[in-house]
């Protein structure tokens, strides 16, 4: 057996971060330590005469005592046979503040992640068994990096909102990240993830499961190098020493999605909450600019000056409803950057305006097309190429996605400060002070949410909502590389696919060696010179043209069985994709067929 030992050169940070746990009191709370508040320099009211007021059952009554007292705010005196409740010091003070009481606990804490530099992908460094250059020079007296595995990464920040899924957290206390600080590096390539590499088996040994992704790209380098790593025999021996007994484990080699990218965040939708064409996504972007209060971000990836000018006009309507209005933009066409750039800046050409306008002055990394907003019913973002298309492309194949559910929505607008954040000479400071914000109330708006009642699905007319149900996943940076690897290999009757840049025939040529088991009943693929269907007659595939525009160049789409994966922005960045499934997803198939005219 062919076995070599090999490095995953990391980046370690250390994320500083805030937790709360706790809640609001109820308005009946509030009104009892009101009332007790009042009596309290006449001496106190009874259990009886709190009863007498409130007129509620006993139970409710004694729970709310005891959460008062427990909280400090209440004291008991014992007056003969009677018991009196009275306002504390700290119970005034609460009232006499004008707000309503609440127990929130915040700590400041900070944990350790990693990043490996192969891919990108992001991990808890208490998770896995590092080792240290330092120690592996002192076992085997060589250079490291000589024996590890060459980066392929170069980006060394990271977002502070990208890493908050691996923050860790109290579920006892149903604890939730309040604020994220900072994300600093605290070294590169000074640990390593070791891994044993069987070459006979096409087997990687000792990688986490979430990075299990990277198998295929380390065995297809150790293969390259063999021979340089069999020629360092102490080295391997002394690292055979050095690596924990669970590097001789290994993972299913074909694990399921989630198990293949942890995502970001997840959320229910309803087919209302997914778009498929260009002029549902302009409408979906109109709905949010009307409802929108308070403050509104745009992300706009890879602007054209038709859609630039589109952008500047719903901004400046936005600014003169006293909406705050923050732009974030980036443009691949170099010779319509100077145009663009007069666009965007001419947002803030009226003074009068109460509505503020931030935006950034030279284009930005291409991360995804996005806006988030507050409205009347609390805050929503939507994700997609849909969202800024001009008219010529109402037709286009272009998906956005409704997010309403705020723990969402707050994990995603962390991410964008972050986005901000990089920006040079601090030029987004405001803008991601906002954001981090506006992020924190909504996570713990969402913490003290009540569950939702079940409901009707607009996107279903008639139908309950538990009928309509799908679910979204928002993935990061990395993660939509890693997804899609595993979801183009899973079984199912239908697959669709588009690489904007690539030549339908070749895209055609490429789905005609598919497993057999991936889209088998037909498979469309579409390209830089439009689509085309494969349909299966016996053993045999047939191709048709399809109608329609190519693709949008700005997204690509990946879609399996009832999931429809969205890739935006570069995957090298911390860009935000999201895929849909179940119910939302077997409609979207039905709905885009019925625009194909596929049976």
């Amino acid at each position: 057996m062919s076995m070599i030992r090999t490095l995953v050169p990391l980046n370690m940070y250390r994320v500083t971060y805030e937790l709360a746990h706790g809640r609001p009191y109820s308005k009946f709370e509030e009104l009892l330590l009101k009332a007790i508040k009042e009596s309290t320099d006449t001496g106190g009211r009874t259990f009886r005469q709190l009863a007498e007021t409130f007129m509620i059952h006993v139970r409710l009554l004694t729970e709310g005592l005891v959460t008062l007292i427990q909280e400090g705010w209440v004291a008991m005196e014992q007056r003969g046979s009677e018991l009196y409740y009275l306002a504390t010091e700290q119970g005034q003070a609460t009232v006499e503040a004008g707000r309503r009481p609440s127990n929130l606990r915040v700590r400041m804490t900070h944990t350790n992640v990693v990043r490996e530099r192969l891919t990108g992908q992001l991990a808890r460094a208490s998770e896995l068994s590092l080792i240290t250059a330092n120690v592996l020079r002192r076992a085997a007296n060589r250079a490291v990096y000589k024996e590890a595995l060459r980066p392929r990464i170069i980006r060394t920040k990271i977002n502070g909102g990208e890493a908050e899924r691996l923050l860790p957290r109290s579920a006892g206390r149903q604890e939730w990240v309040r604020w994220i600080d900072s994300a600093v590096r605290v070294s590169q390539d000074l640990h390593y993830l070791a891994v044993r590499v069987d070459l006979d088996q096409d087997k990687v040994f000792g990688l986490p499961y979430q990075w299990q992704h990277l198998g295929p790209m380390i065995v297809e380098e150790t293969r390259e190098r063999r021979l340089e790593f069999e020629a360092e025999a102490a080295f391997q021996a002394a690292l055979q020493r050095l690596m924990p007994s669970s590097g001789d484990s290994s993972f299913d080699a074909a694990p399921a999605v989630e198990r293949r990218a942890e995502p970001y965040a997840t959320a229910s939708v309803s087919c209302n909450d997914l778009t498929l064409r260009g002029f549902a996504g302009r409408e979906l972007a109109g709905e949010l600019f009307a409802r929108a209060v308070g403050s509104l971000l745009i992300v706009a990836g890879n602007l054209d000056l038709p859609a630039a000018t589109a952008v500047k006009e719903a901004a400046i309507v936005l600014r003169r409803r006293g909406v705050h209005c923050d732009v974030l933009w980036s443009c691949a066409d170099e010779a319509a950057v100077d145009p663009i750039q007069r666009q965007i800046t001419a947002i803030r050409a009226d003074d009068s305006a109460p509505g503020r306008a931030q935006f950034n002055r030279a284009p930005a990394g291409d991360v995804a097309d996005m806006i988030i907003t507050e409205t009347p019913d609390g805050p929503v973002a939507a994700v997609g190429a849909g969202l800024f298309g001009g008219v010529g492309q109402d037709d286009e194949l272009r998906p956005t996605l409704r997010l309403t559910d705020p723990a969402v929505v707050a994990a995603v607008a962390r991410l964008c400060a972050g986005w901000w954040e990089d920006l040079p000479a601090g030029e987004g400071a405001l803008p991601a002070h906002r954001w981090k914000h506006l992020a924190e109330k909504w996570t713990g708006e969402a913490a003290n949410r009540p569950p939702e009642e079940p409901g009707f699905a607009p996107g279903c007319p008639g139908g309950p909502a538990s009928e309509c149900a799908g679910r979204a996943t928002v993935l990061v940076g990395p993660q939509q590389a890693a997804f899609a690897a595993s979801l183009a290999a899973e079984p199912a009757q239908r697959y669709l696919c588009t690489e904007p840049d690539q030549d339908v025939d070749r895209l055609v040529a490429d789905a005609g060696h598919l497993p057999g088991t991936v889209g088998r009943r037909y498979r469309v693929v579409g390209g830089v010179d439009g689509w085309r269907a494969l349909r299966r007659e016996g053993t045999s595939w047939s191709v048709d043209v399809l109608p329609g525009p190519s693709p949008t160049p700005s997204q690509r789409l990946l879609a399996v069985g009832a999931r429809w994966l969205v890739a935006c922005g570069g995957p090298g960045r911390s860009s935000i994709s999201f895929c849909v499934e179940g119910h939302v997803g077997q409609r979207a198939w039905l709905r885009t067929m019925s625009d194909f005219d596929i049976t």
